[in-house]
């Protein structure tokens, strides 16, 4: 019987294998045709910020001479023409203020004075590498000063320092005695541009 059944089953599937329909012919699809989207329509570009007008620089020489004019003439009397060590204006503004131009004027302003004989630049970096005072240090206390001056042989200091706005800052000077540390003159005004 097992045979029989064996034969039925290889006959259905030779049978079956014989009606396989097999379509070559593959369905055509219509042709696709494209259209280019239209082009966006022309926009200007953007016109660029309007930037705020540049900051004319600050006119070191017109700010302190009016200082060192007055403190000169308030203070000729106490004051000899002795030796006077000036270093760096200190920046105390919360931005960036261009002290080393400041420095300059106000060294210009004390020189044309004749009132003051000043610590030469040579001697003063002696004498700031002599205590261990770094090149940047720019006097950030007077008693720093005070020591600086007294190892120079200085009889008197400016402190200067810019404050406040760093695009309009306040100058202020200070005239110190080195020997007591008494403050001689003290003034301040606002920077010109």
């Amino acid at each position: 019987m097992k045979k029989v059944l064996f034969l039925g089953l290889g006959l259905a599937v030779l049978a079956l294998s014989g009606c396989q329909v097999t379509n070559n012919k593959q369905p055509t699809k219509p042709p696709v045709t494209v259209t280019p989207p239209p082009p966006p329509p022309y926009q200007p570009p953007p016109t660029p910020p309007t930037l705020p007008p540049a900051e004319q620089a600050i006119n070191w020489m017109a700010s302190v001479e009016p200082l060192v004019s007055k403190m000169v003439s308030s203070s000729a009397e106490a004051t000899d023409n002795g030796i006077l060590l000036l270093d760096q204006v200190k920046n105390n503004t919360s931005g960036r203020v261009e002290t080393a131009a400041a420095t300059k004027a106000l060294k210009e302003s004390l020189i044309s004075t004749r009132h003051f004989e000043l610590v030469p630049d040579s001697k003063l970096d002696e004498g700031r590498q002599a205590l261990g005072l770094q090149g940047d240090d720019s006097l950030i206390s007077r008693s720093k000063a005070i020591s600086l001056a007294r190892y120079l042989g200085a009889k008197y200091i400016i402190y200067a320092s810019a404050n406040g706005n760093p695009g309009m800052p306040e100058i202020m000077l200070q005239l110190i005695q080195a020997s007591t540390g008494e403050i001689i003159w003290s003034g301040k005004g606002n920077v010109q541009r």
